[in-house]
């Protein structure tokens, strides 16, 4: 059952910690998944990660809706979208497509643009990169 409590640092339902280390035991396609194919819910769209290893399954089809759970962990209704930013659908249209690369990816993009809003030159990059000064308008 389980605890109706925040818990960030441990399965919030003990009836899925034990599934989990006793490895799936009456469901050996979700051992191959998690543990053969890689699908974990760290890599799972509907995943809020609260810390390094757990976070919160936000998946509405899943048996563990709003339980804690190991980023490790798999189930069922596992919704693939990487190891990165998680954009809580089942439309892959509306995935992140930065291939799991996360905030490094996105911390990356982010300097990039602040950089050149702030009219600094972009060291790495498409050579073509320029400040509003380096732009030269042709007259139309």
């Amino acid at each position: 059952m389980d605890r109706n409590a925040i818990v960030t640092t441990d399965f919030s339902n003990p009836a899925t910690d034990e599934m989990y280390r006793a490895r799936w035991p009456d469901e050996p396609e979700l051992k191959e998944r998690a543990e053969e194919r890689g699908e974990q819910c760290g890599g799972c769209s509907f995943f809020a990660p609260f810390n390094a290893d757990y976070g919160l399954c936000c998946h509405p089809r899943s048996r563990h809706h709003l339980e804690t759970v190991f980023e490790h962990f798999t189930c069922p209704v596992y919704e693939q979208e990487g190891w990165g930013p998680h954009s809580f659908t089942t439309v892959k249209d509306y995935h992140c497509r930065c291939n799991g690369e996360g905030s490094e990816y996105w911390d990356n993009l982010i300097a990039a643009i602040s950089a050149h809003e702030r009219g600094e030159r972009i060291e790495e990059g498409c050579e073509n990169d320029q400040t509003p000064e380096d732009r030269r308008e042709e007259p139309i």
